[in-house]
């Protein structure tokens, strides 16, 4: 008997490009989730970044703002001290000179300085102040040129970079009118100096505009057209660029070392 073999049959052409075609669907699609999943989460990594960034600069100002005023002596924080030159050992010290308040310094940003003399000793240095008159210090707050929030004890001509991604800062003072302890309007350093209030303020008001940082760039699909405009506490600041992520956050930071006499003039 003669047998005869079975023919087996192959895939076609057109089969192989239906299934082709479908492959490369399928690869596509994954693809692109791989690729919007990665935007996303560099997006929100760049939020993070920024919000982190705020929180602890405004975490490093509070504890040391809060202390102004601690175990300086009355005699030094009179009205007449303030209409004199700056005795180094009032609570706020002079506006406008290189180791003092600024309300807008060459950096676009506001320079706060208080002083303590009783306490943890500023910007993180080891220690503590005794509330002697020789142990007063004068603690600065800065951005540098490298967008760096900086503390700064002029006395010991010390400085420390805090936080990174700092782009802005202003600072406005909080007048106390009625003898309550309650802020009724705020001011710039320059206000408050020239009607003589620095014994009514009881808090600093500061508001920031933080950044991504390098490193932390947005994702193309993510970024404005143009550079976003935001609000720094009564002003209009624009970003400096559309490839990073800007916050723009303030703080209220009660004066709660003041001694009573200052707080009640």
């Amino acid at each position: 008997m003669i047998s005869t073999g079975k023919k087996q049959a192959g895939f076609s052409v057109v089969s192989l490009l239906v299934a082709s075609v479908i492959g490369l669907f399928l690869i596509g699609g994954a693809g692109k989730v791989y690729v919007d999943s990665k935007s996303s989460f560099n997006a929100r990594s760049a939020v993070s970044v920024a919000t982190e960034n705020t929180r602890f600069a405004i975490q490093d100002l509070r504890r040391t703002v809060v202390m102004a005023g601690r175990s300086i002596r009355e005699e030094d924080d009179t009205p007449t001290a303030y209409t004199l030159p700056d005795n180094g050992f009032r609570t706020f010290p002079a506006v406008g000179t290189a180791d003092g308040i600024i309300d807008i310094d060459g950096n676009g940003s506001s320079v706060i300085a208080i002083r303590y003399a009783g306490g943890p000793a500023p910007c993180g240095q080891a220690g503590t102040l005794d509330g002697t008159r020789a142990a007063t210090r004068t603690v600065r707050f800065f951005i540098d040129d490298d967008d760096n929030l900086v503390c700064q004890v002029v006395e010991t001509n010390f400085e420390q970079p805090l936080v990174p991604g700092i782009i802005a800062m202003r600072a406005l003072y909080g007048i106390d009118t009625d003898a309550d302890d309650i802020a009724n309007q705020y001011l710039t350093a320059t206000q408050v100096a020239a009607a003589n209030r620095w014994l009514n303020v009881v808090s600093i008001r500061v508001g920031l505009i933080t950044s991504s940082a390098d490193g932390g760039e947005i994702p193309h699909v993510y970024r404005p057209a143009v550079a976003e405009e935001l609000d720094l506490i009564g002003m209009t600041f624009t970003a400096p660029d559309t490839t990073h992520y800007f916050k723009s956050a303030s703080t209220t930071i009660s004066l709660r070392n003041l001694h009573s006499s200052v707080q009640k003039q």
